[in-house]
């Protein structure tokens, strides 16, 4: 057993498959046929968005809840609506879809279910119009606002949910540097989950998460048949590096109550193209950092065990008890993590 089987395994273990989950799947379909049912509402086209739409979703941890955002691409022109009125409508036909309801937030319509006597997950329903609704190539605007916005907050705003999604997963074209971008992803999700609390703009958002990794990931391989291009792919060594990449772009904002702050300010690639991280404060973005600072120094330290059993009993401390730790007769004794550059890549 290696550490990369352990790795992919630990991958397994945390993924969520929405299009598995049937109990997931089958609440989200519910709420789609009753809001296509309801004839005043006028008529949507469904887009699948975030985690959801580029399988880089993990499963929550015990104490916490999870989503799946839901667009709903009407086929209307913005300027025939408020930014409220669809929101509202869709709110009204939902409010007593479940025990907990629905409501209206900033950016969408949130329904709540309820899973053991406790809020288990929910689905953000995003709405979205056109500029031109004759031109479905024409802008798309999402609804921003609930009742207390201020006004200026109750807009149109632009949005581009398909061209992020088609440029965050159309980063690699070669599957299998895909599929190591996606696990990488899902590796540091699962670390931001376990260390940060969830209340408030204290964890870093999802798509934050994402985008570091559209900015900074490269795939770790070594060549193992020159002759058939065959790799070997390197988790380890591709999670280090991502994570120095994301610990060097935390830049120096202030200096406040004899500590120095600093943040990363990373704009999404497309419209609106506003900052992913703007909820955060100086202080939430400086935790982050040290976060991330002791999270590399963990994985130094990973990376500089001898064995593979100890290797993932350090991994399960950094990680949870999702990453297993292999019995020693499964692996050998010694194990050099140490992979020879790949000349393709300058050292994937």
């Amino acid at each position: 057993m290696t550490l990369q089987k352990q790795f992919e395994k630990f991958n397994r273990n945390i993924k969520m498959d929405y299009d598995e989950n049937s109990e997931l799947a089958s609440k989200r379909d519910i709420l789609i046929n009753k809001l296509k049912a309801d004839e005043d509402l006028p008529s949507f086209t469904v887009i699948n968005q975030g985690s959801y739409a580029m399988y880089t979703g993990v499963k929550p941890l015990d104490n916490k809840d999870y989503d799946i955002d839901v667009g709903l691409r009407f086929n209307v022109n913005k300027d025939d609506y408020k930014p409220l009125d669809l929101k509202e409508k869709v709110c009204e036909i939902l409010k007593d879809h479940t025990d907990y309801g629905a409501e209206i937030k900033q950016p969408c319509v949130t329904v709540t279910y309820k899973k053991n006597g406790n809020i288990g997950y929910h689905v953000d329903l995003v709405i979205y119009a056109y500029e031109d609704k004759s031109d479905t190539n024409s802008q798309m605007y999402l609804a921003r606002g609930k009742s207390g916005s201020e006004p200026e907050n109750k807009k149109w705003e632009e949005a581009d949910p398909m061209g992020l999604k088609d440029k965050i997963m159309g980063k690699f074209d070669d599957e299998d540097e895909r599929a190591q971008y996606r696990r990488i992803i899902r590796y540091l999700k699962r670390w931001k989950n376990k260390v940060f609390k969830s209340n408030g703009n204290s964890e870093p958002p999802g798509i934050g998460i994402t985008l570091l990794a559209y900015e900074k990931f490269e795939p770790k391989y070594k060549i193992t048949d020159y002759v058939t291009l065959s790799r070997e792919y390197n988790d380890l060594d591709a999670l280090i590096y991502l994570v120095q990449q994301i610990k060097s772009m935390f830049l120096y904002q202030t200096y406040k109550n004899n500590r120095l702050l600093y943040r990363i300010k990373l704009n999404l690639p497309v419209t609106p193209k506003t900052d992913v991280f703007f909820k955060m404060t100086d202080i939430q973005m400086t935790d982050f950092k040290d976060k991330i600072e002791e999270l590399l120094n963990n994985l130094n330290e990973v990376k500089n065990e001898a064995e593979v059993v100890e290797q993932c009993k350090k991994l399960k401390d950094i990680f949870g008890d999702a990453f297993e730790v292999p019995e020693k007769k499964a692996t050998a004794k010694k194990q050099s993590y140490m992979f020879a550059p790949n000349s393709s890549s300058g050292g994937r």
